[in-house]
């Protein structure tokens, strides 16, 4: 697997509903899995790979070697508080964004296997799933609209994305 780049139209497309769990699901994740770390990430979306499943991969608190799988992911509450840290995008190399998206988020999912979870994610966990949740909205993090409309258009121009 490869991982998509902007201006590439795959990434503005919201992806769809995994109804279908087995074992060609598991082996796209682990080859999401293999593609992330690969590229040193530490979250990755399904369309990133020009894949249209409702899916992203993300490491864990164990020094980034926690595999986490989430299907069809569902913001169930998020902080009121902003978390201060910058976030990058393999799919926009070496650009740096803050976005002081809530501090932590609950989630529900399914796991590769179909069955339902709840998490809760705090930090760069929670940064991290907000942005790949986005990705799979079809959004891009250089077009949310946390960004100065100026410094939207800035990146607009330089990624190849439409102006918001």
């Amino acid at each position: 697997m490869e991982v998509l780049k902007y201006p590439d139209p795959r990434l503005l497309t919201p992806c769809k509903e995994v109804t279908s769990f087995g074992l060609e699901l598991k082996v796209l994740l682990e080859g999401m899995w293999e593609t992330m770390k690969r590229e040193h990430g530490m979250g990755m979306a399904a369309n990133q790979v020009g894949l249209e499943h409702n899916m992203f991969v993300m490491s864990g608190p164990n020094d980034g070697d926690d595999k986490n799988f989430f299907i069809n992911p569902k913001i169930l509450e998020v902080g009121k508080y902003p978390c201060d840290r910058a976030e990058g995008c393999l799919s926009a190399p070496d650009q740096l964004l803050k976005l002081y998206r809530p501090d932590w988020v609950t989630i529900s999912y399914q796991d590769s296997q179909g069955n339902p979870h709840t998490g809760t994610f705090v930090g760069i966990y929670s940064v991290c799933v907000q942005h790949e949740m986005e990705h799979l909205e079809g959004k891009s993090f250089l077009q949310n609209k946390g960004i100065p409309k100026r410094t939207r258009i800035t990146l607009a121009k330089k990624w190849g994305l439409p102006i918001k």
